[in-house]
């Protein structure tokens, strides 16, 4: 059973299709990326599986059980045990580093867990503004990881982490998906995101699955010149 499976999936942005008959599937415990141009439709993809927006046509599943028929909600956002990391972050200025994660676990021994793991327990009473660029996107980060996702949403989700970093957080992707099947769909523009951490890749233009599948076919056999161009390193 797939965790997510997309079937002519579209969507329109002021009459302009922004997604034009998407199918995609998604299988538990896999790691998906998603690459493609700016403006290929990658970011609008994620909001329509987690339910902040509304497809004009096609049908959404999640966990086997329909999500979305055409413009039709069968199943909200707040039951769909997704979490999501934004590409502006989204997070709350009035709360708190730690604040962030209490709102979505109560669990204090887990929290500290992962703030101390992101390196933001000694800045856990500080607020967003009060944080860098890289210590927002850890937070981002942190407060996805707090919910206990079955699916995890990532947009751009390394953009302000170093290299170091951004190492130590593919590998806790990678613990936290062997220890708890946890299914990651990943928005990058990074052939190397791609490389070290994805089971498969599926490459979007201009609102169409140009071609999916493990790294080595795409690269094998590109069925268009923007594939190639993409997954050039």
């Amino acid at each position: 059973m797939a965790v997510v499976l997309l079937k002519g999936v579209r969507k329109r942005f002021s009459g302009e299709e922004v997604l034009r008959g998407v199918d995609l599937s998604v299988s538990p415990g896999e790691i998906l990326a998603v690459i493609g141009l700016s403006g290929a439709g990658k970011s609008t993809l994620l909001r329509l599986i987690a339910g902040l927006e509304t497809p004009e046509a096609g049908e959404i599943h999640l966990y086997g059980k329909p999500a979305t028929r055409g413009s039709q909600i069968l199943l909200p956002p707040w039951e769909r045990k997704i979490g999501f990391i934004f590409q502006n972050l989204a997070l709350w200025e009035h709360l708190t580093v730690y604040e962030h994660l209490e709102f979505v676990n109560r669990e204090p021994a887990r929290i500290k867990e992962l703030l101390s793991f992101f390196e933001l327990w000694e800045l856990r009473k500080k607020r967003p503004p009060e944080l860098s660029g890289g210590q927002r996107q850890r937070l981002a980060i942190a407060r996805a990881l707090a919910q206990e996702p079955a699916l995890l949403l990532l947009d751009e989700p390394f953009s302000n982490l170093d290299m170091v970093r951004k190492k130590k957080f593919r590998q806790e992707l990678l613990r936290i998906r062997e220890r708890r099947e946890l299914t990651l769909i990943y928005v990058t523009h990074d052939p190397l995101d791609v490389k070290l951490l994805a089971d498969r890749v599926a490459v979007i233009h201009e609102g169409v699955i140009l071609q999916e599948g493990p790294l080595e076919t795409l690269l094998a056999a590109p069925a268009h010149p923007i594939v190639r161009e993409l997954l050039s390193f």
